[in-house]
């Protein structure tokens, strides 16, 4: 498959074409490729909102995050019909390898298309540029993952298919009151004593904004608390990196412009307590970030917040609270249902290539399987010595 050269009209890869000709025989189908997110951003996002795309696949998205994690090996693939663009994936190229165009930060990846066929025949133009591997982490069902995984054995390669990740959310269904009195009764009086205890304190506020005022002091100042205690310690925090505090304060301004950011507050008498980074999109609320100050610990700001935040979707009428991320305990306690995320895989059917998959496939499992033991095993005869000291 071609790339687009400087200045020059993007190059179609003609066995993709003859692939698509079979699938659309009345329509002239071309597939294309892109390094520049601007060459193809207004169409690529004319395309996510018909097929209604999260925040995640769109380009706002991948030009913050090229500019701050990948400045090279990055190419768009693009199919069209008669000229419309009709699926689109964001790849990572590495030599001859394919990989997604994600880290940490990425809460979703996967191909956009306005119908499984368009999916079925970009993921096909992949495999036909015979890859040595190719490696997608956080695809979901909806995001051409049954389409990868079927275009990469036509072609040949062995696959592995894992999930990496449960993220919990919850659907907006019902009213406020029937919601909370689903939670938890636990969870319940401990949001009602917090409440109570911080109000006794002075004039508890809950404050959401959306960026076209004073953006950069309220993420200068919501970054502060969310590099506050382990964040900061562990490195881990948004402005302990240079290329991660460039890619949140991209994100903002493009979420800004877009009128998608929300910004979320807990204060004491104007002190901020706790804070949430969040998109709105579509009906859908998207937490990103938060933090909380640790001198307030006892009052639990970020459940608070939380609460807060919940009360609100349900108040605007959304359709979904997305906390992304992992299924953590924490979040368990306000929801059951999750959506899974997947690890895709796939490995030529070269020597080199079998050796891998089996590798992966086999020896891996097994390796993290008998580390688990060892572990349990340590810890249940350091378990026995405390008894036995006791």
């Amino acid at each position: 498959m071609g790339a687009k050269g400087d200045g020059g009209a993007p190059r179609a890869s003609e066995s993709a074409d003859r692939v698509a000709a079979h699938r659309f025989p009345t329509s002239s189908v071309s597939v294309e490729s892109h390094r520049d997110v601007a060459a193809i951003a207004d169409e690529w996002d004319d395309l996510a909102d018909r097929v209604g795309a999260s925040p995640f696949l769109r380009s706002g998205w991948y030009q913050a995050f090229t500019d701050a994690f990948l400045r090279e090996g990055f190419e768009v693939v693009a199919l069209r019909r008669e000229g419309r663009l009709i699926a689109l994936l964001p790849l990572h190229v590495r030599h001859r390898s394919l990989r997604s165009s994600t880290n940490e930060h990425t809460p979703e990846f996967g191909v956009i298309a306005e119908r499984p066929e368009a999916a079925q025949i970009l993921a096909e133009a992949l495999f036909d540029r015979c890859p040595r591997s190719v490696y997608f982490e956080m695809l979901g069902v909806e995001t051409g993952l049954h389409e990868l995984d079927a275009a990469a054995r036509a072609a040949g390669y062995r696959t592995i298919v894992r999930t990496t990740l449960r993220s919990p959310y919850v659907e907006i269904r019902d009213g406020w009151a029937s919601y909370r009195a689903s939670v938890g009764r636990k969870t319940r009086h401990e949001v009602n004593r917090l409440l109570r205890r911080l109000r006794a304190h002075g004039h508890a506020s809950f404050e959401v904004y959306n960026g076209d005022e004073r953006l950069e002091e309220l993420l200068a100042e919501g970054f502060q608390l969310e590099a506050s205690g382990w964040k900061a310690d562990e490195r881990t925090a948004i402005v302990s990196q240079p290329e991660t505090l460039q890619f949140y304060r991209d994100i903002a301004r493009w979420a800004t412009e877009l009128g998608v950011l929300r910004l979320a507050f807990l204060r004491l008498d104007g002190r901020p307590l706790a804070f949430s980074l969040g998109l709105e999109h579509a009906g859908v609320y998207y937490v990103l970030k938060g933090g909380y100050d640790p001198t307030f610990r006892c009052y639990a700001p970020g459940i608070l917040l939380r609460h807060e935040l919940l009360a609100r979707a349900f108040a605007e009428g959304l359709a979904r609270y997305e906390f992304l991320g992992a299924d953590e305990p924490w979040k368990l306690a306000w929801t059951s249902t999750t959506h899974e995320r997947f690890r895709f895989v796939a490995y030529a059917s070269s020597a080199t290539g079998l050796a891998r998959w089996a590798t992966a496939r086999y020896a891996r499992p097994l390796a993290a399987r008998l580390r688990a033991l060892a572990r349990n095993r340590r810890q249940a005869l350091a378990a026995g010595r405390t008894k036995e000291r006791g």
